[in-house]
């Protein structure tokens, strides 16, 4: 019987907030497969991704499984970062414009 174990967690944010990406693989003796979960989680959320497999047809439904995730991640990243520019631009005009929104109400006399 293959032996696989293997644990690791990084945590998303830099500086505050509790975001992790946990991953977990481990054989288990009592049947024969091996238990594998990707555990993702942003401040109280949680999303539990199950990999588990028993037999060969698990085993290739995982696979697609990650190659599916893995595929639609890289696809959003791309989005965020091919349109880096033109959504700091907008956010940058929103602040400004949320800015002169607040000062205006400031100088209003009651």
């Amino acid at each position: 019987m293959v032996k696989i174990k293997h644990h690791s967690r990084k945590f998303l944010n830099k500086s505050t907030g509790v975001a992790a990406i946990e991953c977990d693989i481990g054989s288990t003796d009592w049947c024969g497969g091996l238990d594998g979960t990707i555990t993702i989680s942003d401040c109280a959320r949680r999303v539990n991704l199950d990999f588990s497999v028993y037999d060969v047809k698990d085993l290739d439904a995982r696979i697609a499984k990650l190659h599916l995730l893995l595929e639609e991640i890289s696809n959003f990243r791309d989005m965020y970062t091919a349109n880096y520019d033109a959504i700091k631009e907008d956010l940058i005009t929103r602040e400004k414009e949320r800015k002169k929104k607040l000062k205006k109400g400031d100088s209003v006399e009651l």
